[in-house]
C-alpha cells in the first residue's frame, strides 16, 4: 500500500533527548513501574495538581531549550516536497508542543497531545489520527525513539522506524540515526 501519511513522536525524535527522567521522578516522588502521568493520576488532588505542574514545569524547559535533533530543517524542507499528511503525536502538553512547533517552524496536518486522548504506549493518538485522515494502518508509518512508541504503534498496526541517539545499541526494528537517513528507508517510490 502506498505511503500516505508520516507520524512523528515529539521528543527525542524532533528534538534531542531532554528530560532527566530520574529527577523528574525523584521530583514528584514516582517509583519505577508506572508512567509518570499514570503515577500521577493515583495522586490524590492536591498532590495531583503540584505533580502536574511540576511535570508541566519540565516538559515546557525541554520545549524551549531541547536542540533540534540533527537533520530536522533539511527532513521538513524535503517533507513540503512529498504528498504525505503529518501528524504529531506527543504525550507532552499541548502548551509544550506548541512551543516546539513554533520554535522550529514546522508544519502538521494534525498535532495531537495527551490532552487528546489515552498516552501511548496505548494506541488511542494514533488511531485519532488514522480517523482523522481516513487512512488503514498500512498508509502511515510512525517515527519515533521509544519503548512507548513501538508499543502504541504495533498496538495501532502503523510500521514503526525507530531513531536511534546510540549506533552501538542493537535494536530490534527498523533503525536510523540521523534525521537526513528516514525518506530513504521509506521507499516512497510507489
Amino acid at each position: 500500500m502506498t505511503l500516505k501519511s508520516i507520524f512523528f513522536d515529539m521528543d527525542g525524535t524532533l528534538t534531542a533527548p531532554w528530560i532527566d527522567w530520574t529527577k523528574l521522578r525523584t521530583a514528584i516522588g514516582a517509583t519505577d513501574g508506572l508512567g509518570i502521568i499514570d503515577y500521577v493520576e493515583t495522586l490524590p488532588p492536591p498532590q495531583q495538581e503540584q505533580a502536574e505542574a511540576v511535570v508541566r514545569e519540565f516538559e515546557m524547559d525541554a520545549a524551549r531549550l531541547a536542540p533540534a535533533n540533527p537533520g530536522l530543517a533539511e527532513l521538513f524542507t524535503r517533507l513540503d516536497e512529498l504528498p504525505l499528511r503529518r501528524a504529531l503525536i506527543t504525550n507532552n502538553h499541548r502548551a509544550a508542543m506548541n512551543l516546539v512547533v513554533e520554535r522550529y517552524e514546522l508544519s502538521f496536518d494534525l498535532c495531537l497531545s495527551r490532552e487528546d486522548g489515552v498516552l501511548k504506549p496505548a494506541p488511542d493518538l494514533l488511531l485519532i489520527a488514522l480517523r482523522h485522515f481516513d487512512i488503514d494502518p498500512e498508509a502511515a508509518v510512525f517515527v519515533g525513539d521509544g519503548r512507548y512508541d513501538r508499543v502504541a504503534s504495533a498496538a495501532a498496526g502503523v510500521r514503526y522506524v525507530h531513531l536511534s541517539h546510540d549506533r552501538d545499541q542493537p535494536e530490534q526494528e527498523e533503525t536510523f540515526y540521523h534525521l537526513t537517513e528516514l525518506l530513504p528507508l521509506l521507499d516512497l517510490s510507489e
